[in-house]
């Protein structure tokens, strides 16, 4: 374009012209990185003007007047790959630089090589395209930078979006391998960016779980969303159960060119799984031992009324003899028997939490320690008893006889489990039970314990007896060998005391229970022992006895007509309430059974306070259900202490209608 000589000269001007102007093409990408960057585009480009147009001038000024399109190239980077307002700045300095070099040559101050016929003409033609070209590319880049920013936010939002799910989020290609993810797969594993790329995604997972992984991505391939759980091993080494979902992705032309999916952290909710889990396994056993229950507060009905007349006539029988004596042996004898049929009864119904417990403030130690010889003896020799108790152990409340049952419980399936010998441990400590072991154990509550921790060294017990470890009647000892009421009954007992038994055990490793009961701070009180024997309080009063079994009802009218009051008896509630129409006297107490046909003790209770309010209610049961406050009930088996000091005791007390 140039009038250089000779013309190679001028076509290798040219050619460097023309590669300076395409070098600027990168020149102004690189001035979206920074003003300074910028500020040196917009100098070189205004030089890049400049040069063009002493080139014009030097080709003649008007005569190069069609060659006015070679400022588009500095227009079109400019515009497209810098700014539209540097597109108009660049149109406008080539404008003008143009006009100049015509005005010049006008006024007579620079001069033109040649004449071009209608030059004035083709170069207004042309600075009015290259003005309207400007504009044009000014608006385009415009929308395109406009565009860019909406694509750039669109992607930073998406962005911020995908980081902040906190589920790992990946693109495999179709060998498997990672081409996309993000900020959590990192952080999980512990790899950055340049170790992540390319890797296989089944390289990260637990080795047993691959196999399972690749079928799945199989099917992934084959356009069938897939999911699967594997363990994906993390930055600490620890294998993080996760469940991984994927779909296929395809490429313009339908085929697959990869998969796309989640993984998701399912820790805590197999965490929440487990602890649906017992907690339905609680329910189950609180329902097979209200359903045991039931049924063993029928069989102990009926069976504490046959137990009431051993015992009673076996007591009233000893009143007549001394020690020493062949009868007096005898009858204590079977006494004895008796009473540990009663205790039979109570540890049946101890598990259904429908037994009355005479629960008082108790040092746990002293327990632990009154039943410690008895245990050297039921344990056996070959067993060696280890004792370990906390000298600053807290009180609870609690039955002192049915925490002595759990402990001799224990240490019967601990005998059983060390035929060849071994170590019983019992230890006692105050432990606080925090609200992450309630969330691991449910059926536990927050706050200080105390804790029984009773341990053997025997053969221990799999996970499917550990299931089954509370159930009613379940044992894995042989025919004869034991019922299954032991550990159930355990359970019961603890429930009632509102405490938590758990149990740690495995094959060949021996069994550990743990029982944990509620911190109180309160004095002991010291036992009293119902059996005792030794004069009996009576009275003159006059008392309606109610109850259906003829034999106790002999038996405990006999027991109160010695002790001087007068008795008057019915069968049932119908008889008893027209025995209480047709008397004229006064009624001093109602002692009378719970469970009867017809009319229970309960409502006969109610009507007698409401045609004699000043008559005092004592109840006989046991069995009943709802309980029955221990103040105004009488347990079964009556023996004649504990008969006699009730009675005395309720009658020394103002009537339940006032």
């Amino acid at each position: 374009m140039f009038p250089v000589e000779p013309p190679v000269v001028s076509r290798y001007i040219s050619l460097l012209a023309l590669f300076g102007l395409f070098l600027n093409g990168p020149y102004f990408l690189a001035a979206r990185d920074g003003r300074a960057f910028r500020a040196q585009a917009y100098v070189r480009m205004l030089v890049d003007v400049l040069l063009i147009s002493v080139g014009l001038y030097f080709a003649g000024g008007l005569a190069a007047a069609h060659f006015l399109g070679v400022y588009l190239i500095v227009l079109i980077y400019a515009g497209i790959t810098f700014s539209s307002r540097a597109c108009l700045a660049a149109t406008a300095a080539a404008t003008a630089s143009y006009v100049t070099i015509v005005s010049l040559q006008h006024a007579g101050i620079l001069s033109a090589p040649f004449e071009l016929p209608n030059a004035t003409m083709i170069a207004t033609f042309n600075l009015i395209v290259l003005n309207l070209a400007g504009a044009l590319t000014a608006v385009l880049a415009r929308a395109l930078r406009e565009s860019r920013q909406r694509l750039r936010s669109t992607y930073q939002e998406l962005e911020r979006l995908v980081e902040a799910i906190p589920d790992v989020i990946y693109v495999v290609d179709r060998a498997g391998r990672l081409t996309l993810w993000n900020q959590k797969l990192e952080s999980v594993t512990g790899r950055g960016a340049t170790v992540l790329k390319g890797e296989l995604l089944t390289d990260l997972l637990a080795e047993d779980d691959r196999p399972a992984f690749r079928a799945a991505l199989d099917a992934g391939f084959e356009t069938r969303p897939f999911e699967v759980e594997s363990r994906l091993r993390g930055a600490d080494g620890v294998l993080i159960a996760y469940q991984w979902t994927g779909a296929a992705l395809s490429d313009e032309h339908g085929r697959v060119s990869g998969l796309t999916g989640v993984g998701r952290d399912v820790t805590e909710r197999r965490r929440a799984d487990d602890i649906l889990r017992r907690r339905e396994n609680e329910m189950r056993q609180l329902q097979k031992i209200e359903a045991i229950g039931r049924l063993a507060g029928g069989v102990a009905h009926d069976f504490n009324n046959v137990l009431t007349v051993v015992i009673g006539r076996c007591q009233l029988m000893l009143s007549r003899y001394q020690p020493g004596d062949p009868a007096y042996e005898d009858l204590d004898q079977i006494e004895t028997t008796a009473q540990r049929a009663a205790g039979l009864t109570r540890q049946l119904l101890a598990f259904s939490r429908n037994q009355d417990s005479a629960r008082q403030p108790l040092d746990l130690n002293a327990t632990v320690t009154s039943v410690s010889e008895m245990l050297a003896r039921l344990i056996g020799e070959h067993i060696e008893l280890d004792v370990a108790l906390d000298p600053k152990l807290d009180l609870v409340t609690a039955d002192p006889s049915q925490i002595e049952q759990v402990i001799v419980n224990f240490a019967v399936n601990a005998r059983d489990a060390m035929p060849n010998g071994g170590r019983l441990s019992i230890a006692t400590r105050n432990v606080m039970l925090n609200a992450a072991f309630v969330a691991a154990h449910p059926a536990a509550t927050a706050g200080p314990h105390v804790l029984l921790e009773v341990a053997d060294t025997g053969s221990g017990m799999d996970e499917a007896t550990l299931q089954r470890v509370f159930e009613p009647f379940f044992t894995t000892k042989a025919a004869g060998k034991g019922c299954g009421l032991g550990l159930s009954t355990v359970y019961g007992i603890v429930k009632q005391h509102e405490g938590y038994v758990a149990v740690e055990s495995a094959p060949g490793r021996g069994a550990t229970f743990r029982v944990y009961l509620p911190r109180i701070e309160a004095p002991a009180v010291a036992r009293h022992d119902p059996n005792g024997r030794g004069p009996l309080p009576g009275g003159e009063e006059t008392i309606l006895l109610v109850e259906d079994e003829e034999a106790v009802r002999g038996l405990v009218r006999e027991i109160l007509s010695r002790l001087g009051y007068r008795v008057l008896m019915a069968g049932d509630g119908i008889e008893a309430l027209a025995l209480s129409r047709e008397l004229g006297e006064p009624i001093h107490l109602l002692l009378t059974d719970v469970i009867m046909p017809g009319m229970d003790g309960r409502e006969l209770a109610e009507r007698m306070m409401v045609a004699r309010p000043d008559t005092r209610i004592l109840f006989m049961s046991g069995y009943a259900d709802p309980p029955i406050p221990d103040d105004i009930l009488l347990e079964k088996p009556v023996t004649p202490d504990a008969l006699a000091r009730k009675v005395a005791e309720i009658l020394r007390q103002p009537a339940l209608a006032h």
